[in-house]
């Protein structure tokens, strides 16, 4: 049997009308080339390849593996039906008869496939853009805009300048090996809450400091945050957020525009929440610090229990950007109770201290 092909010998543009026959081993292709000659050339099926056109009234194969390819076209309907009935998988699969037998078919394949990639693109390939962005952001740049969103939330921030001090002089007390100046904040309020901004600036609210009870606690609390300033997780989860406006900046090399989207939007840094998997790098990265600071690694599950206990009451901000308590409680209980022998840190303990009556005179 013969079928109509158009045939592309790969050293020009021009095609050649063609016959074509097929056996279990080749495609055997019949030709006049310019010179009025003819010509036969044989195409082994191990070397065909099948291209990714799909439409009901058309297919192609190319051939071989070195560039220019040469290449058949054909739109036989006896050909198609002698390719889709093929047992040469070279030649076929079920997704080619498929698509080769209904337009509709070739058509929702289509858009299924735009839909697929569009909604790859929004949920994976946009916020890793995004993402990406906040990693290549320098030292400078992060402490900057760190600065530029402190700026906009101190205005509506009641800081209580004598605990900020006391609470300073303790984490400089700690054995933290930080990339960025560490700065912390004590603020007046009734929300249990604490967040960390880029470039090394805390803020603990007063009313999560009066629940926590030890030194240790405290050390834990310090630990969690600053893991989220090293590891630029503030950065990263608002950049992931806003990832839309930040992608389209990037994509268009306006690296200002995707800082001005950041600032616009200050105020996320409030209410940010962290995944689990971000959330526990930050506990381990704590319990580290913690462990060098020299105090009981049992100061971090404590002071999950604390605020899982307030959940009795309320469900405080603190607690709700923190999900999953009791699997952490439970996490950080069991590397504590691994904790080697060590000389426990007095000095932060009077520390802390200080910072319990500073803010016990506060409510005087």
């Amino acid at each position: 049997m013969f079928f109509e092909v158009d045939y592309f010998d790969g050293k020009s543009s021009r095609s050649h009308k063609a016959t074509l026959s097929a056996n279990s081993l080749a495609f055997l292709i019949s030709y006049t080339n310019e010179n009025n000659k003819s010509k036969v050339v044989s195409w082994e099926i191990s070397n065909i390849k099948k291209s990714g056109v799909y439409a009901k009234d058309f297919i192609s194969f190319t051939y071989g593996d070195l560039f220019p390819f040469q290449r058949i076209e054909s739109a036989d309907k006896k050909f198609i039906d002698f390719v889709n009935n093929s047992d040469q998988k070279k030649l076929n699969n079920s997704l080619d008869a498929m698509l080769h037998k209904s337009k509709k078919r070739s058509i929702v394949f289509l858009l299924l496939t735009l839909i697929t990639v569009g909604i790859a693109t929004y949920f994976y390939i946009i916020p890793t853009v995004a993402t990406g962005f906040a990693t290549t952001l320098t030292k400078k740049n992060v402490i900057d805009f760190g600065d530029y969103v402190f700026r906009i939330l101190s205005t509506e921030l009641d800081i209580n300048e004598t605990a900020t001090k006391k609470l300073q002089e303790f984490a400089d007390e700690m054995t933290i090996e930080s990339t960025f100046p560490l700065k912390l904040y004590v603020v007046q309020s009734d929300d249990m809450n604490a967040f960390a901004l880029s470039g090394g600036k805390i803020i603990v609210f007063s009313s999560l400091l009066e629940k926590i009870e030890t030194e240790a606690q405290l050390a834990a609390l310090i630990g969690h945050e600053v893991s989220h300033i090293e590891n630029r997780h503030v950065l990263k989860n608002i950049a992931r957020n806003l990832s839309g406006a930040i992608f389209v900046s990037v994509l268009f090399g306006d690296i200002n525009g995707a800082t001005a989207v950041l600032m616009d939007n200050a105020h996320m840094f409030k209410q940010l929440s962290y995944t689990r998997s971000l959330e526990k790098e930050a506990d381990i990265f704590g319990l580290d610090i913690m462990r060098e600071s020299n105090v009981d690694l049992h100061g971090m599950p404590q002071l999950f229990e604390i605020l899982q206990k307030e959940t009795v009451i309320d469900v405080p901000t603190y607690l709700s950007n923190h999900p999953m308590l009791k699997n952490r409680i439970i996490y950080t209980e069991k590397i504590a109770n691994n904790q080697n022998k060590f000389i426990k840190n007095t000095v932060l303990k009077q520390k802390w201290q200080q910072i319990k009556k500073s803010l016990e005179n506060n409510n005087e």
